[in-house]
């Protein structure tokens, strides 16, 4: 038998990460909220911060495209062939101390959400229904309710490559080194005021070789009735208002705080609007839908007819609020 690359690559991921967390030609349409996007060669979760290291690693070494990604809450994938690896941070401990919380990137967000009610801790109620991460969550300081990341994250894991981290451990006095790092990449933890949050922004979004491992968030102690209340009042809310069809969220940012995008585009009469099989919502302007065979160039041209209509009738630019797929890490 002849062996080609993609066959030593796919028997060295399985060594590395367990052949069960190693997937061929898997259609990123089934790993996105949207169930939008092309094949990727390989899918690959990384189970612990050191799997995840030793992979990178070999993928630096043999000049392998990768790409690193949540639970694809947020994610418009292309329709064409990705000739690499997507890698899914699969750790997802949640560990207490007292008011501080730390959680893993790969956790998900209704179940940091479950876990802090649990505890009869406030202040993460404002996640109940959002299917995502942390670290998709970090990365664009995701929020809701008069709630975001950044309100209460404390410090965030993060590795990065080596000559990025010799910088920034000038800036900081507990900067980490991890002992299982390569050469190449460091751990370090930044405090959140070095993260540059702003609405749906951060730091991440100008280093994106940057990759979160995990975040500390500072909570307050509460009644868990209450947070229990509050919990059951937000899900009814985004049940009400959020299409129930295949979709990524919210489309666009809040271009400036008065400004409601949605609004808007009802205002303009353009729900329902279609390109293909992707649709403005008819229950919830600001959300773009997949009614069943939508295409990432059908979200993409929908958007811009959205953007231009808006931008005739109010002079503003919107900018969209999806993660496109791929850019490449490297």
């Amino acid at each position: 038998m002849v062996y080609g690359m993609k066959d030593i690559l796919k028997a060295h991921l399985d060594h590395l990460c367990g052949a069960e967390n190693v997937h061929v030609n898997m259609p990123m349409s089934r790993k996105t909220s949207l169930q939008i996007g092309g094949v990727v060669k390989f899918y690959v979760i990384a189970r612990t911060r050191e799997i995840l290291l030793k992979l990178l690693s070999a993928l630096d070494y043999i000049d392998e495209p990768y790409r690193i990604v949540g639970a694809g809450a947020n994610l418009l994938a292309s329709d064409d062939y990705f000739d690499g690896v997507v890698i899914r941070l699969g750790f997802n401990e949640v560990v207490p101390n007292g008011e501080f919380v730390y959680a893993d990137a790969g956790v998900g967000l209704g179940t940091l959400c479950a876990w802090t009610r649990q505890q009869s801790l406030t202040g993460f109620e404002w996640l109940a229904g959002i299917p995502g991460t942390v670290g998709g969550a970090l990365f664009m300081n995701a929020g809701a309710y008069d709630g975001d990341m950044a309100k209460s994250c404390v410090c965030v894991d993060v590795l990065l490559p080596a000559e990025d981290a010799f910088v920034l451990a000038m800036s900081f006095e507990h900067a980490l080194a991890d002992p299982f790092a390569p050469k190449e990449w460091r751990i370090i933890n930044i405090p959140s005021t070095q993260l540059e949050f702003a609405y749906r922004d951060s730091r991440f979004m100008r280093n994106r070789d940057w990759i979160i491992l995990g975040g500390y968030f500072r909570l307050q102690p509460g009644d868990k009735i209450e947070i229990t209340r509050r919990i059951r009042e937000i899900v009814t809310k985004r049940g009400k208002s959020l299409p129930t069809e295949p979709n990524g969220g919210s489309t666009f940012r809040r271009p400036k705080p008065d400004f409601y995008v949605g609004t808007t585009i009802d205002r303009l009469g353009l729900k329902g609007t279609t390109v293909g099989g992707a649709q403005i919502s008819h229950k919830h302007a600001g959300v773009i839908v997949n009614t069943g065979n939508a295409t990432c160039a059908d979200v993409l041209a929908l958007i811009d007819q959205i953007k231009t209509a808006v931008h005739d009738d109010t002079g503003v630019d919107l900018h969209m609020e999806y993660e496109l797929f791929p850019p490449v890490v490297h």
